[in-house]
C-alpha cells in the first residue's frame, strides 16, 4: 500500500510540474526579419516587364507558400512542390464555418517589401510573359497557431493607393478577379515563426504615390501600412462596358464589399 501511494505522489507532481509548462513551441517566439528572396526558376537575370493597367484591374495575388523564419528564401515552384510538410498542413475544401475557436484568422501582421522585385509568370508555360512582382508577408508572430484562407493558387487582395491630385482618398486600383469555379478553397495552419507569402503586381506608371494592400483571410480584412509605389491616375477608374462596372450596377452597388474589401470605389450610376 505504501508503495502504491509513493507511486501516486511522484505521477501528480510530475501532472503538476509538467501538466502546467507551455508548450516549447509557445515559449519561444522569434523576431521576424524580411528575408532576401530569390526565384532561382524564373531569376533576375531573365527580362521581365512590370504591368500596365488603364484602369481598375481585376486580380488574384499569387500564393508563393509558406515558410518558417529564415534569412533567405527561394520561391522556386518545383523546391515548393517537394515540401511534404506543408501539404500535410493544408486543408482541402475548407470552408469559414469550420474554423474552431483555437485556430482563428485573427492576428497575423501584414508586412510589405516593395523594393523587391520577383519574376513570377502570369501563366505558366514555356512561352509564358514573366512579370514583375512584389512580396507580401502575412506572419504569425503570436504564440498559437493561425489559419490562412486562399483558392487554387491565390489568396485574397487588393492593391489601393492614395489619391493626392484630385480627392486625397484612398482609392482601389484593383478588385478581386472573375472566379466562376466553386472547388478549390483551402486553409492552412501557420504555426507561430511561420509566414505566408503573397506576390502583387508592380505596375508601370508615371506618378508616385502612397499605397496600401487590402486582404481578405476568411471573414477579417488586413490593411497594410502605408509605402510608395509608382501607378497611373487612371488606374483609379472603372472602365467603360466592364465586368466590374456591370456588376456594381446590377447589384445596386451591394457588391462593392466582396469586389473591393472594403476599400471606397468611384462613384457611379446605379
Amino acid at each position: 500500500m505504501t508503495n502504491n501511494i509513493s507511486f501516486s505522489v511522484v505521477i501528480v507532481l510530475a501532472v503538476l510540474i509538467y501538466g502546467c509548462k507551455e508548450p516549447t513551441a509557445l515559449q519561444e517566439k522569434q523576431e521576424f526579419r524580411v528575408p532576401a528572396i530569390v526565384n532561382s526558376q524564373f531569376p533576375d537575370t531573365l527580362p521581365s516587364i512590370q504591368y500596365e493597367a488603364e484602369s481598375i484591374s481585376e486580380v488574384f495575388p499569387i500564393f508563393a507558400g509558406k515558410y518558417a523564419f529564415q534569412d533567405q528564401i527561394d520561391l522556386n515552384e518545383d523546391l515548393r512542390r517537394r515540401d511534404t510538410t506543408l501539404l500535410k498542413e493544408f486543408i482541402r475544401e475548407y470552408w469559414r464555418t469550420e474554423v474552431d475557436d483555437s485556430v482563428d484568422v485573427n492576428g497575423f501582421e501584414v508586412v510589405v517589401d516593395y523594393e523587391t522585385t520577383i519574376n513570377y509568370p502570369k501563366h505558366y508555360g514555356l512561352l509564358s510573359t514573366l512579370y514583375q512582382y512584389y512580396p507580401v508577408y502575412f506572419v504569425n508572430t503570436t504564440r498559437s497557431d493561425k489559419l490562412f484562407f486562399g483558392k487554387d493558387s491565390h489568396g485574397f487582395g487588393i492593391q489601393e493607393a492614395l489619391d493626392s491630385e484630385e480627392t486625397g482618398r484612398w482609392k482601389p486600383i484593383e478588385a478581386e478577379g472573375f472566379d466562376f469555379c466553386g472547388n478549390g478553397s483551402w486553409g492552412l495552419i501557420v504555426h507561430p515563426n511561420e509566414f505566408v507569402i503573397l506576390l502583387y503586381r508592380k505596375y508601370k506608371g508615371d506618378v508616385e504615390t502612397e499605397m496600401r494592400i487590402r486582404a481578405k483571410i476568411g471573414e477579417t480584412i488586413y490593411v497594410s501600412r502605408p509605402f510608395y509605389g509608382r501607378i497611373k491616375t487612371k488606374q483609379f477608374r472603372l472602365k467603360d462596358n466592364s465586368t466590374l462596372k456591370t456588376i456594381l450596377q446590377e447589384a445596386n452597388g451591394q457588391a462593392t464589399s466582396w469586389l473591393f474589401y472594403g476599400a471606397w470605389v468611384p462613384d457611379i450610376e446605379y
